[in-house]
Order: structure tokens, then sequence, then C-alpha cells
């Protein structure tokens, strides 16, 4: 009698380790499948980049702000991307504002500093003021970026508000660089009252006005003092990066088309 009941006990113990054994644990190949099949789904939430065919440059006006232009250069950074930064003089040299750490590290990382303006001052837009204050806008901001930029080329301009005469624009030293996809990131920067759907359609808005209307060789208007256009640029390299465009500078996107005393758009 007690022969059977260990005889069943045997039995009954087989039995479970056939079950178990027909569960099985993974096997080391099964494991590194599993961690493979994890990487994959983490691989997807990173854009694909399709072989870049196409460039633009990406430009910015107003600068430098000593937080959002340190943000924007990291952002274009990621992807081995350059932009093309139109300073206000008296905001690099510390008279009106303290940016030159700034632009000094948008130019140690490859990014082009240009001429927008010294005092940024509407009575002295280019098509109004006279020669004097018209040479001084332009010298003081060369000196002031390349007291801190060493080394730098200063090549382009763009004038303020768009404004300058057409004998100038033939009279100048610098190429004039204008644009052809107006971001419009200055009529949606962000408020105060702003709720979380308002900020969010502003950011949308700025994202839609460059991807609706960029092309391979567009140059895009954007200004790097706003916090809402370093969140909308955080999107549109994402997406232009998705698209196969490449980010230049405007001297890379201009090449040797690029000379003074002649206004560009596009390339």
């Amino acid at each position: 009698m007690i022969y059977k009941k260990i005889v069943s006990i045997i039995v009954l113990i087989s039995i479970a380790l056939s079950v178990f054994a027909s569960c099985g644990v993974p096997s080391e190949e099964e494991v590194s499948q599993s961690s493979d099949t994890q990487q994959d789904n983490t691989q997807q939430d990173i854009p694909t980049a399709v072989e870049p065919t196409k460039r633009v440059a990406l430009t910015f006006d107003d600068g430098p702000h000593v937080t959002r232009t340190k943000q924007i250069v990291d952002a274009l950074d990621k992807y081995g991307f350059n932009a093309t930064f139109f300073v206000v003089g008296n905001r690099v040299d510390g008279t009106e504002y303290n940016g030159a750490d700034a632009v000094k590290y948008a130019a140690e990382k490859g990014n082009e500093i240009a001429i927008h303006g010294y005092t940024h001052s509407t009575k002295n837009y280019y098509d109004i003021c006279n020669d004097n204050t018209f040479m001084f806008e332009l010298s003081e901001t060369e000196k002031a970026i390349k007291n801190v930029a060493k080394g730098q080329n200063v090549r382009l301009m763009r004038p303020v508000g768009g404004r300058i005469t057409e004998q100038r624009v033939q009279t100048c030293k610098y190429a004039v660089i204008m644009w052809s996809v107006d971001s419009e990131d200055w009529k949606y920067k962000y408020s105060s009252n702003d709720t979380e759907n308002e900020a969010a359609q502003k950011i949308d808005t700025i994202v839609n006005n460059v991807m609706a209307s960029v092309r391979d060789g567009s140059i895009i208007l954007m200004h790097d003092i706003y916090e809402s256009t370093y969140d909308a640029v955080v999107i549109i390299l994402e997406k232009l990066y998705a698209e196969g465009y490449e980010v230049v500078t405007v001297s890379e996107l201009l090449g040797d088309k690029l000379v003074a005393g002649r206004k560009y758009s596009q390339s």
C-alpha cells in the first residue's frame, strides 16, 4: 500500500516536471531577441532620416538671447546642422544686453554670425536713415561680432525690418540677405495669459508656416529671442530632418553665387 502511494507521488512529480519543461525558461537567444524587439520599439521614437537631397538655410534675427540662442544652437547641433544668426550689435557688446557668450557659443559650434543692425531702432531703417547712420549701424555691429567671435568672416547683412534702398544694396560691402519663408514667429510669441492649448496652437502655427512653404533652397526667417520660437524650432528641425533636408548656413547654401552688393532671398 505504501509502495503504491510512493509510486503515485513519483508519477505526479514527473508530470509536474514535464509540464514545467514544456513551458520552459527562456533561452539566452530568446532573451536577446526580446531585448532587440524592445530596442527596436524605442528607436521608432527617433525620426528616421531620408538621405539629404535638399538644403535650406535657417536664419535668426534680433538676437542674441543669453538662453534662447544657446538652446537653438544645441537643437541644431543634435542633427549636425548650422544656421545663420543676424545679430544686433548693442546686444553683443553689452551696451543694451550682454549676449556675448551666446554669440561666441554659436560661432564655436560652427554657426554663421552676420549683421542685422547696431540699435534695431525703427528710426534707423536703412531706407530712411542718413548715410552716416547707415554706415555706423553696419560697422559697429561687425566690430562687436569680431570682438567676440574671433576669426568670424562677416560677409552678410539683413536690414532691420527688411527695409533698405536699392542704391544701398548695390553699394553695400556685404551681401544683403532677405528670406523666402517667413515663420511669423514674432506674431505668435507666448503671453503670460496663454492656456496650455493656446500655447500649443501658437507652436503649431509657427511650424505650419514654415513647413507649408519650405522648398529646396529656401531661406527661413525666425527670431531667436522668443521661447515659443525655440519650442517650434525643435519640431521644425525634426520634420526637416525626416523629410531629407539639410539645414546649412546662408553662405553654405548660396556658395559661389554670394557676392557683396546683391540681394538674395533664396538659392
